[in-house]
């Protein structure tokens, strides 16, 4: 398919001679003309003629903002090789020509051009060759129109599946090392209690009953965080607030990290906010308050404590977890939360790389915020900022 283009050069201010002098005839012409004229004049897409060699001839001023003119005749007026001087790169304009000679138009041709600024966009073109009356081509005339916006917005989704694709494939060989890894310390020591159990020790038996333990809590960390994530992408996840005794609720997930990381370090538990029972996301908050604690514990050593401030107002609940650990280093704060992602201090503890990325997505469906604060060898702080979900006034304090 060719959009052909019929435009009469009057409309260039080119004016000619038309039938007599008499005026009855020009301005039964005129008639005829002026609803042509305002269509090309007031089109929305550019539309020109050019010569053979790519001086504009004709166009309305869609074609002279598209190049970075005020008014076609100053397009006009440019050199007579303007049109082929335009392409960024030069072989596209030969590509062009070429394509003109084999057959009668080109459709949806895409380029980048420069503009009178220097700038430089992208265009789609519509056009075909005009010969004259003995078939010697003489110019050329079409249809142009800008679509930066669209190749722009085609460059970014691009990127975005590139970088989606990447981290999926990263996503995949990480859980299989993990997978592996966790696989292999439990078929080794099972292997071992089962040939040697009986000249082991209660102690070295209990050895390896603990590396069993502790793969298959790994395991099962993965495997949480990753079903999280996955649920949260593949659904549109909504806040369910059910009433929520904060303190006693922070007190028991505190408990869960206990459990999970067999811990002896302290939780100091500061109570400030105004409200003890509140409309709060169960699962959410849990989720954000145990990754950020689990991580407290995990990079800080045995013997140091962990603090819990909990704070709020009418509008929100504030949370601050603070560590005295190994700290983050600046280089890593920007990659804090992306999947997998480890800071470079943090290779000698366990860790998966998912708990951040976590509380990120669930901070995001939340509503929510978080700030960390951190100096390495001294400890972190991070802040966590709720939307207030609602409050009951029977449990006011």
């Amino acid at each position: 398919m060719c959009i052909e283009v019929k435009v009469l050069p009057t409309y260039a201010n080119c004016p000619y001679s038309l039938y007599d002098n008499n005026g009855k005839a020009q301005q039964m012409t005129n008639q005829i003309e002026e609803p042509y004229r305002q269509l090309f004049e007031n089109a929305l897409i550019g539309i020109f003629q050019a010569t053979a060699k790519g001086k504009f001839l004709i166009a309305n001023l869609q074609v002279a903002r598209i190049y970075g003119y005020e008014n076609p005749e100053q397009l006009i007026a440019t050199s007579e090789n303007i049109k082929a001087q335009m392409y960024v790169d030069p072989r596209r304009h030969e590509e062009l020509i070429e394509l003109l000679k084999e057959q009668k138009c080109v459709y949806q041709f895409e380029s980048q051009v420069y503009r009178a600024d220097g700038s430089i966009i992208w265009i789609c073109e519509n056009i075909r060759p005009i010969y004259d009356p003995i078939g010697e081509l003489i110019g050329y005339e079409g249809t142009v129109a800008d679509i930066s916006d669209r190749k722009h917005a085609e460059a970014a989704l691009k990127e975005a599946l590139q970088k989606e694709k990447q981290l999926k494939d990263h996503f995949v060989s990480m859980v299989s090392h993990e997978l592996r890894a966790a696989l292999t310390v439990i078929a080794a020591a099972n292997s071992l209690l089962k040939l040697h159990s009986q000249k082991m020790t209660p102690e070295a038996r209990h050895k390896y009953f603990d590396k069993i333990a502790q793969a298959v809590k790994n395991m099962t960390e993965l495997s949480e965080g990753f079903l999280t994530i996955s649920k949260a992408e593949a659904e549109k996840v909504k806040l369910k607030p059910v009433p929520l005794d904060l303190p006693v609720f922070c007190q028991e997930v505190w408990q869960d990290v206990q459990t999970v990381t067999k811990t002896n370090k302290q939780l100091i538990f500061t109570d400030t906010c105004p409200y003890a029972t509140v409309a709060a996301d169960r699962t959410l908050l849990r989720q954000i308050l145990l990754n950020l604690l689990l991580n407290a514990v995990k990079y800080s050593p045995e013997g140091t404590s962990i603090y819990l401030e909990l704070s709020g107002s009418n509008n929100e609940i504030v949370f601050r977890i603070k560590d005295e650990g190994i700290g983050i280093p600046p280089e890593d704060r920007e990659h804090l939360f992306e999947l997998f992602h480890r800071a470079n201090n943090a290779s000698t503890s366990d860790g998966t790389g998912i708990g951040l990325a976590i509380v990120k997505r669930a901070l995001e469906i939340y509503n929510g915020s978080i700030s960390v604060e951190s100096e390495v060898g001294v400890g972190t702080t991070f802040s966590v900022t709720l939307p207030m979900l609602g409050y009951y006034p029977s449990q006011n304090r």
